[in-house]
C-alpha cells in the first residue's frame, strides 16, 4: 500500500468539497473549529462538545452524517461515473442528519 503524502488532504476532513459540508454544521452550531489532522483526533475532541444530553447525542451524529454523505458521493463518482453538485451533497447531508436524529428520537438543531 502506498503511503499517503503528508501534504495530501484527507477526504473526510480536509478536502475542499468536504470542508464546505463541515462549514454548514459549524455555522449552525455557531462553533469555531480548527480541523485536526486525523479523524481519530477529531472524534476524541468532538465528543466532548455539546451541552445537554440531547445536544451531545446529536453532536456525535454530525461527523458520521458528513462522512457517510461524502463517502457515498465518492463512490458514485468513482464507480458509477456520476457526480452531484455541492448543493445536492449538502442537502443530502442535512437530510441524513435530520433522519438519523428522528430515528434516534432526538430533537434537531434549532
Amino acid at each position: 500500500m502506498r503511503e499517503r503524502s503528508r501534504d495530501q488532504p484527507t477526504l473526510l476532513l480536509h478536502c475542499n468539497f468536504t470542508t464546505q459540508i463541515w462549514a454548514i454544521f459549524l455555522s449552525l452550531t455557531k462553533t469555531n473549529w480548527t480541523m485536526p489532522e486525523h479523524t481519530a483526533d477529531l472524534l476524541s475532541c468532538w465528543i466532548r462538545i455539546g451541552g445537554s444530553k440531547s445536544q451531545k447525542a446529536w453532536w456525535r451524529i454530525i461527523p458520521h452524517c458528513i462522512w457517510w454523505t461524502v463517502w457515498k458521493e465518492r463512490n458514485s463518482r468513482n464507480f458509477e461515473d456520476r457526480s452531484n453538485s455541492i448543493q445536492k451533497v449538502r442537502w443530502d447531508c442535512i437530510a441524513c442528519f435530520y433522519f438519523w436524529c428522528k430515528e434516534k428520537g432526538l430533537e434537531v438543531i434549532e
